[in-house]
């Protein structure tokens, strides 16, 4: 038998959060003999391979399923909302119908469970991340996409296309709104103070599924000693909590249904600020947060970790359940 590794489509950018959903994976493999890209699991005609498929699926919906020579275990499994229906195929259900699928959000859980197929909710897997990284706090304070989808200069400069659907969007305008509100949130001295990090990177800078990892690799370990992260993106806020590093999700990007759809089953692990509008809401007191930048996170996702940690395990080991 020998293991694969999931990686990802990377034309001009992008997310470092899927390495770090591998990472996670990779944590339960005796080793790493080959790279499969998700988005061409049916082109795979190499031996016999088992293979964890976390995450999000897919970007090319024309694609599955995938190669019958790939023993997959599906955990932490997420539809792409967008591409749901064709990935539901009459082949599709069917193919899924051979397995039991642990998923990631209620959303996906429900979704498959209407067409008959064996499901239960399994969280991410990146809670997992606490076997190889435990957090030692320093002083560190990190802002990781904080509010990403708020224009920026960057963003909106980034080129003649961005430029002009910021125009077409009004979002000029919207400029230095979001330090606005991340000072309001959390106060001058910690904005000041906090570090930015994104999880968007170029496909050039980073051109090697190797050094991919690596960038990923070195996030989480700058998570790991982190005295407090502040992120809106999911697989930041995960491995937070999952390492113990003190970390508060700010919901404020995700207003639209496939948005929404991801975090459904997944926002009450954390602790919370949302935003709508004008209306700001949070299930902690981010007053003392200001003060003190200090935070314990919830432990409601604790019960999630061991069983990640069996299916993983049976599943590499040949253990029936």
């Amino acid at each position: 038998m020998i293991y694969s590794l999931m990686t990802y489509d990377c034309k001009k950018h992008f997310n470092v959060g899927d390495y770090i959903q591998s990472l996670a994976a990779r944590q339960f493999l005796p080793r790493v003999d080959q790279y499969i890209n998700r988005e061409k699991l049916n082109e795979y005609y190499g031996p016999e391979t088992k293979l964890i498929m976390n995450g999000w699926f897919m970007l090319h919906p024309e694609n599955w399923p995938p190669s019958p020579n790939i023993n997959p275990l599906f955990i932490s499994f997420h539809l792409n909302q967008t591409h749901a229906e064709r990935i539901l195929s009459k082949q599709g259900i069917a193919y899924l119908r051979r397995y039991k699928i642990g998923c990631r959000d209620h959303s996906t859980l429900n979704l498959l469970k209407a067409k008959g197929i064996d499901v239960f909710f399994s969280s991410c897997l990146t809670l997992t991340l606490g076997n190889s990284y435990r957090n030692s706090p320093g002083e560190d304070i990190y802002f990781v996409d904080v509010l990403f989808k708020f224009p920026t200069p960057q963003k909106v400069f980034r080129s003649f296309n961005s430029f002009l659907k910021s125009v077409q969007r009004h979002e000029i305008s919207r400029f230095g709104q979001r330090k606005k509100l991340l000072r309001k949130l959390f106060g001058n001295k910690i904005v000041e103070v906090a570090k930015d990090i994104t999880h968007h990177y170029s496909a050039d800078q980073y051109a090697t599924e190797d050094s991919r990892f690596e960038l990923a690799e070195d996030l989480l370990k700058r998570y790991q000693k982190a005295r407090l992260v502040v992120t809106s993106r999911i697989h930041c806020a995960l491995p937070c909590l999952a390492m113990g590093t003190p970390v508060i999700f700010v919901d404020g990007c995700f207003d639209n249904s496939s948005d929404r759809w991801r975090l459904e089953g997944i926002s009450s692990l954390f602790n919370i600020i949302q935003i709508s509008g004008q209306k700001i809401t949070a299930n902690f007191d981010y007053e003392t947060v200001r003060n003190t930048a200090q935070i314990h996170n919830k432990t409601h996702h604790l019960e999630y970790i061991e069983l990640l940690n069996q299916h993983c395990k049976k599943f590499i080991n040949n253990i029936e359940e």
